[in-house]
């Protein structure tokens, strides 16, 4: 039996404390000496008070867990938008990592490794030469798994632009959900700790409503762990699309929720899906991205992200004939300048 942590915690400043605690009983999945990777959600370079990004206390409570344990620790991501190091700088993750002189690295160095339904995933040399991963995930909203988690942020362990090729070679959201599978398998974190004392919902990940959840999670299973808070918070497995598929796979074990947190509810995307099945019609009728003139500032993070190279920032266009509905243009545009609309197509 699993045993699965959801913790109330009402702010930052109570979580070192609190979570250092909470993963005391890890104490013994870490030897001595061994490379130990941190794994934030570091997805853009945004301040901590935006919820976006794993926040700093949370990384700090876990680098004070391991300082006793005699390990040599590093932390790491490859974001969707800028740097790893543009991402710690922005969050204040850079202060704490130099606080305890942490290294920070840049997930790059593919290694072509395969998985068990898609094969030649780049995951970076830095995840695979890891003897074990901490996986820091952040409780949001996403506008095209409807919910982002533990297992969707090991999707960062993939090598840079490779992220958004996937999009493209997935092509459905039940296809990407099993990548994403496929690459948390491939990474196996050892521990997953869920940042949820504040969230997002609505049209996240990047672009939601700021939402406090107020709760510190944390399991040796990220199966487990997403589907106990998918169900604390009232979310049906078959409206998000990553547990859909580790049901169908036979991925999420028997587990025992353990705390005082009491969960609640959550706003999901407007891209939830309609029908309890992806039908043709449900593609006819579903959300596609819209650029939004007066917001737009043409940075091109949403040209030079889209996996199908459906957009022309110069006239403002979007091609719905190559649009994939993956809707990384939603996520990754900084200016919250791509609007979901609903279109009828033949």
């Amino acid at each position: 039996m699993i045993d699965v942590y959801l913790n109330k915690c009402d702010n930052y400043e109570k979580s070192v404390e609190k979570l250092v605690k909470m993963l005391e009983p890890y104490k013994g999945k870490f030897e001595k000496g061994d490379k130990v990777l941190l794994k934030p959600n570091l997805l853009s370079p945004k301040e901590v008070e935006k919820a976006v990004t794993t926040h700093p206390k949370i990384v700090e409570a876990i680098i004070l867990f391991l300082l006793d344990l005699d390990v040599e620790i590093y932390l790491g991501d490859s974001p969707a938008t800028g740097t790893a190091l543009q991402g710690v700088k922005a969050n204040g993750i850079y202060d704490v990592c130099q606080k305890y002189d942490i290294p920070i690295v840049e997930l790059d160095d593919p290694v072509e490794v395969d998985g068990e339904n898609y094969k030649k995933i780049k995951i970076s040399r830095k995840v695979l030469d890891a003897d074990k991963i901490i996986n820091i995930a952040k409780l949001k909203t996403h506008s095209q798994m409807i919910l982002t988690m533990g297992i969707k942020n090991t999707f960062g362990c993939v090598v840079g632009k490779e992220k958004s090729s996937w999009h493209l070679k997935a092509r459905t959201n039940t296809n990407f959900a099993n990548v994403i599978i496929d690459i948390h398998n491939i990474v196996k974190p050892t521990i997953t700790v869920l940042d949820g004392i504040e969230g997002m919902e609505g049209n996240g990940p990047a672009n939601g409503k700021q939402k406090h959840f107020g709760v510190i999670g944390i399991s040796e299973n990220a199966y487990a762990l997403d589907h106990a808070v998918a169900k604390k918070l009232n979310v049906k497995e078959k409206y998000a699309y990553i547990l859909n598929e580790s049901m169908r796979r036979k991925l999420i074990p028997e587990y025992k929720i353990n705390g005082d947190w009491e969960g609640g509810k959550i706003k999901l995307p407007i891209t939830a899906p309609i029908f309890e099945t992806f039908t043709n019609l449900s593609r006819a009728v579903q959300r596609v991205p819209e650029i939004n003139v007066d917001k737009c500032i043409s940075c091109r993070i949403c040209e030079n992200s889209c996996p199908a190279g459906a957009i022309t920032i110069d006239n403002h266009s979007i091609d719905y004939d190559k649009c994939i509905r993956c809707y990384v243009c939603h996520e990754v545009c900084p200016e919250d300048a791509i609007d979901l609309k609903r279109k009828i197509f033949k």
